[in-house]
């Protein structure tokens, strides 16, 4: 299968909108949804991602949020859904084998049915080897399994916190980039030296490498990835793709600036979410700001809500930072 299109430039990771009860909030979606559609720069929607609080739904939550994410957005731009099995990233409590994977592939098979352009499945951290099998045959068996009972492309996804065993090896990335629908993946890291090592081993096969941190996506540019997932994506997606361009019309000098302009983002910005669903309610697409609370939560820390003063204060670094793009 070739690699699509969409992987390219900003893949927002898209939030969600949660009512003050922790119940899923349909319309408040929609028009989160809207205005980054309106926004524009964005190649692909990623429905259930790590920042749209990716644990903590049910089976089917997951089948509404995509069935909403396929109505409003199909005709603008790509549509991704997390199909992985239900699990809460509890270590303690793992599901079953065989009950995850038939979760993520009957979620693989509804996304593919209501048009989806593709399935995002985590590394498979909820699943323990058995008998004599180490955790690369885990991993390979689990998606070699999955993508062989869809036809649509599918994208792995290394979160954050990826215990170290589990994090893939440049050996087991080689051997997964040859399973044919298996197009992409994404892995959330910062480490360059660990980035080159994986582009270095698929620069030659039929699999894109995903950039997962936005703070070194100029190293993956020169490494041959084109396409990055990360708060940036859906924050500020235009200037990741300028970098993109820049990058290939031989502007180095401007897609550092570029870069530099991210990095500024990702380091002044308190709250990412909580500051967009703000922000977007201020720009006439009025959605609350509340999260879902889980326990084992890579992607949000208990913390105060966003003050007004660390509102105001990033809103001005964002809108002066946006005005040059």
């Amino acid at each position: 299968m070739q690699i699509p299109n969409y992987v390219y430039g900003s893949m927002a990771p898209t939030f969600t909108v949660f009512k003050e009860n922790g119940s899923l909030d349909p319309d408040g979606q929609i028009k989160l949804l809207e205005y980054m559609i309106n926004k524009g720069a964005i190649s692909a929607f990623f429905i259930r991602s790590g920042m749209g609080q990716m644990y903590a739904f049910s089976f089917e939550e997951v089948k509404q949020l995509a069935e909403i994410a396929c109505k409003v957005v199909k005709g603008y731009s790509a549509v991704l859904i997390g199909c992985s099995g239900i699990w809460d990233r509890n270590y303690d409590r793992r599901p079953s084998r065989k009950k995850y994977t038939q979760e993520a592939i009957e979620l693989s098979r509804f996304a593919e049915g209501i048009g989806a352009d593709g399935a995002v499945l985590t590394i498979p951290e909820a699943l323990l080897p058995e008998g004599n099998e180490t955790i690369a045959d885990l991993i390979y068996d689990y998606f070699e399994t999955v993508c062989s009972a869809v036809n649509i492309p599918v994208l792995f996804y290394q979160p954050p916190g990826t215990r170290p065993e589990y994090c893939l090896t440049p050996e087991l990335l080689k051997k997964l980039s040859k399973i044919d629908n298996l197009v992409a993946g994404k892995v959330s890291i910062a480490d360059g030296g660990y980035l080159f090592d994986l582009a270095r081993v698929v620069r030659n096969e039929n699999f894109s490498l995903i950039v997962g941190n936005e703070t070194i996506f100029y190293a993956g540019l020169m490494l041959g990835c084109r396409a990055c997932i990360g708060q940036g994506t859906t924050l500020n997606p235009q200037i990741i793709h300028a970098m993109v361009k820049r990058y290939e019309s031989g502007d180095l000098e401007g897609c550092m600036q570029a870069q530099e302009d991210v990095n500024i983002l990702v380091r002044k910005c308190p709250n990412a979410v909580e500051f967009f669903k703000r922000y977007i309610t201020e720009q006439g697409y009025p959605v609350s700001e509340f999260p879902r609370t889980i326990e084992n939560n890579p992607y949000f820390e208990n913390r105060e809500r966003l003050s007004m003063q660390e509102y105001e204060a990033f809103k001005h670094i964002y809108e002066s930072i946006l005005a040059r793009y």
